[in-house]
């Protein structure tokens, strides 16, 4: 498979619903076994996102995809919630329980990276594993903490919103000079285009749960709290999210182990596809063997 080839895929998910407080939850499952993986998207994207792990996975064991509230099929994220990291790690357990899983590994990427950290600090009983793609206990720039957005970056985000909508705001978020720089221009505007219509299905209210609501978390102080074995997989060329934020992460968690990928952007899973299947196939493993 070539870098993006995948975007062409015709798969077109087998969705079910979950009734969860104020809303309905979209998750859809591929593959068969006792071991199960769940895969929580990040912004600005929806469950289908997840198809080169799609292809790869299936075949080896369960895989469960969730729509996190406001994105994909899943209903709009409630107006005025104050604490949409605590909504989503709500719909997690909902999810684990509709989905009749007693323990899985769970995979979080950027802002879902973040949901799965304090998920997995809150109900260690239910993560069996867990891998965060370039996500952070803290994305906004504190005098302690120098990486992730400063209040600048956050009004820009804000401005192109008020400014354009969500044509504006999505623009912004996958910019290809930002997000892109380990594709060529071609792959890059492909990928882009494949995504677009995620995030604008998602819309402005669901973006700015993120900019105006999870960006203020801060969560550092969990990470010593999470006792699952954990891969962090972090890009070097990130931005959003720097190399400098795993390398913490790692420091802080007591069983958690660091995979940097080499001239890699933000949004790795996808644009370095064979090595994020290989290095989470191999934390899967891992954990198989672990348990007997």
């Amino acid at each position: 498979m070539g870098g993006v080839d995948f975007v062409d895929t015709d798969f077109r998910p087998d969705y079910r619903f979950l009734d969860v407080e104020g809303g309905r939850l979209a998750w859809w499952e591929q593959g068969t076994g006792e071991d199960a993986i769940v895969w929580v998207h990040g912004l600005p994207l929806d469950s289908r996102s997840w198809e080169p792990q799609r292809r790869h996975f299936a075949p080896l064991c369960r895989n469960v995809f969730v729509d996190l509230r406001g994105y994909g099929q899943s209903s709009r994220l409630p107006a005025g919630t104050a604490d949409v990291t605590g909504l989503y790690c709500s719909d997690l357990g909902a999810l684990f329980d509709g989905a009749a899983l007693r323990r899985a590994m769970l995979v979080g990427f950027a802002s879902a990276g973040h949901v799965a950290l304090r998920f997995a600090a809150h109900h260690s009983e239910r993560v069996a594993g867990l891998v965060t793609i370039n996500g952070s206990p803290c994305f906004r720039r504190q005098e302690d903490w120098p990486w992730g957005f400063a209040d600048d970056g956050i009004a820009r985000f804000t401005a192109m919103a008020a400014a354009r909508g969500i044509e504006g705001l999505t623009d912004a978020v996958l910019d290809p000079a930002l997000v892109f720089k380990d594709l060529s221009p071609a792959d890059g505007a492909r990928l882009a285009g494949w995504f677009r219509p995620m995030s604008l299905s998602a819309g402005v209210d669901t973006l700015m749960g993120f900019f105006a609501g999870i960006a203020g978390d801060d969560d550092r102080g969990l990470l010593p709290r999470i006792p699952a074995r954990t891969l962090l997989i972090s890009s070097t060329l990130g931005e959003e999210v720097p190399a400098g934020v795993a390398l913490f992460c790692r420091r802080q968690m007591p069983n958690a182990l660091l995979a940097e990928l080499p001239d890699a952007d933000h949004f790795a899973f996808a644009t370095r596809p064979q090595l994020v299947n290989a290095l989470i196939e191999g934390m899967w493993m891992r954990e198989r063997r672990s348990r007997g």
